[in-house]
């Protein structure tokens, strides 16, 4: 068995201060999430109002693009999606750190922006911002509108797809020593077999006790999400006669990754 580093909590510093975008967090991926299941900062935080509340994402501040460039990054955004729409298995991009925050709630960063998803319940909510001090400061301050404080993050709830990917890696590393020996024997990258057992080890051995281990080959579960990127680009019709299947064979295929790729 693989043993992983244990728990850290926040910390503040450039390290932590990382995100994992799923590339989900718009109006698609937080239709299912009522106007009070949604995690804000209130109306102002650390001095900044909110200013902007697009799809169902909530910014504060106003930014200024630089000379010369046509946009910018507000100084604080809020983004929510429900965890099948956004998870760090479908998003499937190098962690630099995967810890618990508040309580259960699971927090990916990675060095690609700056910012923090946390998976918490059935729900994933990232927070961004330049700065690592306001970075801590909204992970421990963020909030459903529904709540008057910051409560305690419950432990993430994934689908069952997401489950058995990660059943994958812990069986594996029950027979094999090491990381590059389980990447080896599943088809996946080191860095996807490392992440995937830190999140297990927090989730703890009964949130996977249940899971059957997959049957699907990486390749096969590769392919797979091709197909639901396809139907979510384009649509159903079309990449079912693209492929030369029945919609309803496609729809049954893209349902098996379902929280792995394209519409929850």
């Amino acid at each position: 068995m693989v043993r992983m580093p244990r728990p850290r909590w926040i910390v503040l510093s450039a390290a932590l201060c990382a995100s994992l975008c799923a590339g989900a967090g718009g109006q698609a991926s937080a239709a299912s999430l009522t106007p009070d299941e949604r995690y804000w900062l209130g109306p102002s935080f650390a001095g900044l109002r909110l200013t902007d509340t697009p799809y169902q994402s909530f910014e504060y501040g106003e930014c200024e693009p630089p000379e010369g460039e046509g946009g910018c990054s507000p100084p604080v955004r809020v983004d929510n999606a429900t965890s099948c729409a956004s998870n760090p298995i479908r998003a499937n991009r190098l962690a630099k750190e995967v810890f618990l925050v508040r309580g259960g709630g699971i927090a990916v960063a990675n060095g690609e922006v700056e910012g923090v998803e946390v998976g918490t319940g059935r729900q994933a909510v990232s927070v961004w911002t330049a700065e690592p001090e306001v970075l801590g400061a909204a992970l421990r301050e963020v909030r459903r509108r529904s709540e008057a404080g910051p409560e305690p993050f419950s432990p993430p709830v994934y689908p069952m797809p997401v489950l058995r990917e990660l059943k994958r890696v812990t069986v594996a590393g029950e027979r094999f020593d090491g990381v590059a020996a389980i990447a080896r024997a599943t088809g996946l990258r080191s860095y996807e077999v490392t992440m995937r057992l830190r999140i297990a080890e927090l989730l703890g051995p009964e949130a996977l006790a249940g899971v059957p281990v997959p049957t699907m080959s990486v390749a096969t579960v590769k392919r797979l999400r091709e197909l639901a990127f396809g139907v979510q680009t384009h649509n159903l019709a079309h990449t079912a006669e693209r492929h030369k299947m029945s919609v309803g064979a496609l729809r049954k295929k893209i349902r098996r990754v379902r929280g792995l790729a394209g519409d929850c």
